[in-house]
């Protein structure tokens, strides 16, 4: 425990990365292997930040997630009897630091006031236990994001040590370390949960065209279940639904036919919800899900812009 939280406040152990260039190509070539702004690579996972000769400043940027506890890496070159070598620490960002430290310094001193200046009652026993539970819901935050970037170190040092190495094909290229092995025996956690989404999507679909129960739309008299304005619907979320069961089995493999067919699934998708708009008689009452219907079409291109970047994991 006492480790995990100097490691949170100082950082890691001193970490040091031998160059088998000089000082001037060194960090030409890690500059080459990573991205100075994360907008520039929105749809792909990449190490970004900032690389000069006196500062080295990166972090792992994963497309549509955002964990503010992930850990940096934050060093300088240095040249030790003609060896240039990159060294620094892996720690989470000042900010993070500054807002952990408020919030554990306010639940202490919400602690410490309620013990000392509380007017005793029934309830005055278990107000300090509002702190501490304040305090340990803070700690918890913390570890699972932590948890959720366990890999960055490794991902972010393997960049490193690529670009710093003499192998000039992968560090002209800047490409991740990821996209140059092989598939793994076990699939990665975002396939397992992709699979296990269009698995739920697809068994929903079923579900709705057997009961006649359409999903996502709402009535404008408040009922939530709704029926199918036409027929020809019904058979269309059934044949959805059917092509999305077997379609997740092949994504789990990671098949490239698979990552095709993704597409299909996403728009097929936006496609239905549209036409069950279309096909209800009340469209003159229903501007809020026409609304709702648009910004899906929206977040739905966004989704395939992700997807179209998990390639990487998909092969023949």
């Amino acid at each position: 425990m006492f480790r995990w939280m100097r490691e949170l406040w100082v950082g890691s152990d001193l970490v040091e990365f031998e160059s088998s260039f000089g000082l001037a190509e060194s960090v030409e070539r890690l500059k080459a292997a990573t991205r100075h702004w994360a907008m520039f690579t929105p749809f792909r996972e990449a190490a970004v930040g900032t690389v000069t000769e006196s500062r080295v400043s990166l972090q792992r940027v994963i497309p549509m997630v955002r964990n503010s506890f992930k850990p940096l890496f934050v060093g300088r070159f240095q040249v030790r009897q003609n060896q240039v070598v990159l060294t620094g620490r892996f720690a989470l960002h000042w900010s993070v630091k500054l807002f952990m430290g408020f919030w554990f310094g306010f639940c202490v001193l919400f602690t410490a006031l309620v013990l000392f200046t509380a007017v005793p009652g029934p309830h005055a026993t278990f107000m300090p236990l509002e702190g501490l539970a304040m305090m340990a819901c803070g700690i918890g935050v913390m570890r699972i994001c932590m948890w959720f970037s366990r890999n960055d170190q490794a991902w972010l040092s393997d960049v490193i040590r690529t670009a710093l190495s003499n192998q000039v094909a992968i560090a002209s290229k800047g490409l991740p370390p990821d996209e140059l092995r092989s598939s793994p025996k076990r699939p990665p956690t975002v396939i397992v949960i992709v699979t296990a989404v269009l698995a739920f999507q697809g068994l929903m679909f079923c579900v709705s065209a057997i009961t006649d129960i359409q999903p996502s739309l709402g009535d404008p008299s408040g009922s939530v279940f709704t029926h199918y304005a036409d027929v020809r619907l019904r058979y269309l979320s059934v044949i959805y639904g059917a092509v999305m069961l077997p379609l997740t089995f092949d994504v789990y493999r990671q098949r490239m036919f698979a990552w095709r067919m993704g597409f299909l699934a996403l728009f097929g998708g936006a496609a239905l919800q549209a036409l069950g708009l279309l096909a209800r008689e009340d469209l003159g009452n229903a501007r809020q899900t026409i609304i709702f219907c648009v910004a899906s079409l929206v977040i739905t291109i966004v989704w395939a812009c992700w997807w179209y970047a998990q390639r990487v994991h998909f092969h023949d």
